[in-house]
């Protein structure tokens, strides 16, 4: 979503800035990824405030506040389809583009990006519908994740989805996959990279056929990451990494079996849907850095390695026994910023925020960097990917060209595709203008809100008819009577109907209250305004004072009629 549009619509949002304060801070948006394009009130209230996600409290690395390492491994673990998050929200987390900016102020040569687990579809079986625009996706996301300079990964199940021929064509020479225990074209057991005047050997594994969900012909991991271990301590690789596309438990129980390498990266082998994940914190296996980023590019994991004397045991320089806690810390301050903003009492949230003053004071403590050591060591940061890193040109022109690929595609795909037909005796939609004849004032209230707009920010960036936005910015979209991808007319935009349901018996009977449903307090926002798109905490009853406006004043609503 463009940011300046949605900007322009929030500063038409009705309310006080008392109220818009309150509601920003029950909308911490924890963990977005691209498939949650949904233009939302809530959300773009916290954008007018400038508001954005307090996931994470770690910081940016910058090369002033440390000496250049021997080598900057940038590991990232699942990215599963994800492009972007949705742009309703100011700085969340995720997105390709800022990823590549903090690569590009990064002008380090003595670099690699690698990663585990799936990247290319978010789901491990690509649905009917939604197949030709994952493929053009997933084209594209190979040809940014090329562009920004990553080696490799080691693919999961989600890979698969189309087929090992198609991800072989995506990758094709720009690409390593790091299979070793798939013994088949196209992958990849072991590469030794020169990097910053080291030689550092790369190998990885993927998991074993389950369920459908991996390719035949994979073979136990802990004789082929052995192998592959021998082949680079032959081949003069000083610094092992391992690619671990396995559940987390299996893969720790392989670092524990199969030691000698200095870093492990860890993604599960299967994503499904949009759900993120939290943090992980890294672990020590022996000598092995274990390390986790969180999926759909929410975070990148960033591991410094300083050789010294030529030795390469490296001590901890990050104090890893630290990062769980630090991020248990987080996870608590997060929780306390919430219940400030809806405490019952003056007094419970007086308590509450003495409560995060102490947790940040101890957060702050964590985050003072440690002196290295004498001899070789390593640095370990879990960098959250978010807005404020900037973008970069060339990979936001090829988020344009997707977008409009996939515009271009759907229109067409879709054009025939209509709307289930009303079933007698049942209502359809009518849209904004019929239900204005009687409810003007709650017209005029709705044209101050953004989702009079919504639909207008998709078309103004090519993503009307992009199947991962369009049914959150349009009114019954796929009901009896409603919209489909490309048919809205009349119902663009997020109506009336969108929460009261079709009106057109209550159009030809309007004395008949029944006819139309007047929604619980809960709302209708559940559909779109749902984890990881809203904070787990957000209710409508924190919200209530600035949802209400003329027409919407109802305490107690009555129960839906048909």
């Amino acid at each position: 979503m463009g940011h300046a549009a949605v900007r322009a619509q929030s500063e038409r949002i009705s309310g006080t800035s008392a109220d818009l304060e309150r509601w920003a801070l029950v909308l911490c948006v924890r963990l977005m990824w691209r498939r949650a394009s949904h233009l939302s009130l809530l959300c773009l209230i916290l954008l007018a405030l400038g508001g954005g996600c307090r996931c994470s409290r770690t910081p940016t690395p910058s090369s002033a506040e440390r000496p250049a390492p021997s080598v900057r491994l940038y590991l990232v673990s699942g990215i599963a389809g994800a492009l972007e998050p949705c742009g309703c929200v100011n700085d969340m987390l995720g997105g390709v583009s800022h990823f590549a900016a903090l690569l590009k102020k990064d002008a380090s040569p003595a670099r690699l990006v690698l990663g585990a687990g799936p990247m290319l579809f978010k789901d491990p079986a690509l649905d009917a519908k939604e197949k030709d625009q994952d493929l053009i996706k997933a084209r594209a996301l190979g040809d940014v994740l090329a562009g920004i300079g990553m080696s490799g990964w080691a693919p999961g199940a989600n890979d698969f989805a189309g087929g090992a021929e198609l991800l072989s064509s995506i990758t094709k020479a720009r690409l390593t996959l790091f299979a070793a225990n798939l013994p088949a074209d196209g992958f990849s057991a072991t590469r030794v990279f020169e990097i910053g005047g080291e030689r550092v050997g790369v190998a990885g594994v993927t998991a074993r056929r389950r369920g459908g969900l991996a390719p035949s012909g994979v073979t136990e991991p802990r004789a082929a990451l052995a192998a592959g271990l021998h082949a680079l301590e032959s081949q003069g690789a000083h610094i092992k990494v391992a690619l671990l596309s396995l559940p987390r438990g299996d893969a720790l129980r392989l670092a524990e079996a199969v030691p000698g390498f200095q870093v492990a990266l860890v993604a599960n082998p299967v994503e499904q849907g949009e759900t993120n994940d939290s943090p992980t914190p890294p672990e020590l296996v022996r000598d092995t850095l274990v390390v986790q980023a969180q999926n759909h590019l929410q975070s990148v994991a960033v591991v410094d390695l300083f050789v010294r004397d030529g030795k390469y045991t490296f001590a901890d320089a990050t104090g890893v026994e630290a990062e769980e806690r630090r991020v248990s810390l987080t996870t608590r301050a997060d929780d306390l910023e919430a219940a400030i903003a809806h405490g019952a009492s003056e007094a419970d949230r007086a308590a509450r925020k003495k409560d995060l003053a102490a947790v940040n004071a101890e957060l702050a403590e964590l985050a003072k960097p440690r002196a290295l050591p004498e001899g070789s060591a390593f640095r370990y940061e879990l960098v959250p990917v978010k807005e404020a890193l900037g973008s970069e040109p060339k990979s936001e022109a090829a988020l344009a060209t997707y977008y409009k690929a996939v515009n271009e595609h759907n229109r067409e795909a879709f054009k025939d595709l209509l709307p289930p037909p009303v079933a007698p005796g049942q209502s359809s939609y009518v849209g904004v203008e019929a239900c204005s004849t009687c409810h003007q004032s709650e017209r005029d209230f709705w044209n101050r809100t953004p989702h009079h707009a919504a639909y207008a920010t998709l078309a103004n960036q090519n993503k009307q008819f992009n199947l991962d936005c369009v049914g959150c910015h349009v009114t019954g979209y796929e009901e009896p009577g409603g919209t489909t991808v490309t048919h809205v007319d009349k119902l663009t935009d997020v109506q009336c109907e969108v929460c009261h349901g079709p009106g057109s018996r209550h159009v030809g009977s309007p004395e008949d209250k029944t006819l139309v449903s007047i929604p619980e307090r809960t709302l209708c926002a559940g559909k779109c305004h749902h984890p990881p798109h809203v904070h787990a905490d957000w209710s409508a009853d924190a919200v209530w004072s600035v949802i209400v406006g003329p027409g919407h004043q109802r305490a107690k609503p009555a129960k839906t009629g048909g």
